[in-house]
């Protein structure tokens, strides 16, 4: 491998190397140079003409290389910010987005509306990395969190990033399909959150190469049409919900109709409101649910 006389010789080699992804080339080669040296922004911009130790140098290249072909940074560097925390992630669970933050956002305010300082069970179906499980027991000390995955080696990693932010005894983890793990029980909850897989099948292989070639196809293919899972979970609401509930998903581009009609269709009082993301897509679909009376 190449030596380099400085982090700016390296840093400049990164950004040449990563240049077909035009400009987030330099953001790349400055991310993943302070991650393998593990400085902060200060210290790397004010220490550029210093050495760059041998065994940092070969993690960079070699992270390089690897994100030259394609990979995602943040299974190189092995973490990505969420909320104001840092997930560790790897290639069995999704990488958390700046779109289910809204998420979030949306679900702790309209619970905070609905429920006040009353506790509540929620449940986070298909928990991934588990940033949204995580978050919210973060966020709200007195709700009772269940985080459900089909994945063993997801749950895994929700764990391990509970135990990071100190909450992994608050959380009842269960592996399963949907809410079937919740069902079984005989409890119900007062919330239900989800991001689910909503692409649909075909169009994964056009996907770009970073999600399509390397993050879980479990998290990704939503069936036909992209509405499977939502038609599912939304299928098994009656069986679970406690009354007042609210129904939190994320939906992709111009699937909100779809999925608020879906909902307002249950044999119950809902009320549908959707929220758009930073670009203005419409993407979080949340319903305020009561049951009819007798």
């Amino acid at each position: 491998m190449s030596t380099f006389s400085s982090v700016k010789e390296a840093y400049r080699w990164a950004a040449e190397h990563l240049g077909e992804h035009g400009e987030s080339a330099w953001f790349e080669s400055e991310l993943l140079l302070r991650s393998a040296l593990g400085w902060d922004r200060t210290r790397f911009f004010t220490q550029l003409d210093e050495p760059l130790p041998e065994e940092a140098a070969d993690r960079f290249q070699t992270w390089v290389m690897r994100a030259a072909s394609g990979e995602p940074l943040q299974y190189l560097i092995g973490e990505q910010s969420f909320f104001g925390r840092s997930f560790c992630v790897d290639p069995s669970v999704l990488i958390p987005r700046p779109e289910t933050e809204v998420l979030v956002e949306r679900v702790l305010v309209e619970a905070d509306r609905i429920f006040g300082r009353h506790p509540i069970r929620v449940v986070d179906i298909g928990t991934g990395s588990g940033a949204i499980a995580v978050t919210l027991a973060c966020e709200r000390p007195h709700w009772e969190v269940w985080a459900i995955d089909l994945s063993p080696e997801a749950l895994a990693t929700a764990q391990a990033n509970a135990e990071r932010h100190g909450v992994r005894n608050r959380i009842v983890w269960r592996q399963g399909d949907l809410l079937a793990p919740l069902a079984t029980t005989g409890k119900r909850a007062q919330l239900i959150v989800s991001n689910p897989p909503y692409i649909p099948r075909d169009v994964i292989p056009t996907l770009e190469k970073r999600v399509r070639d390397f993050e879980p196809v479990l998290a990704l293919d939503g069936g036909a049409d992209g509405l499977e899972v939502y038609r599912r979970i939304i299928g098994q609401l009656p069986g679970v919900l406690d009354n007042p509930a609210l129904v939190a998903f994320e939906v992709g581009a111009g699937q909100s109709d779809a999925v608020s009609a879906m909902l307002q269709q249950l044999p119950m009082d809902v009320r549908v409101d959707v929220t758009n993301d930073l670009t203005g897509i419409p993407r979080v679909v949340c319903a305020n649910i009561r049951k009819n009376p007798a």
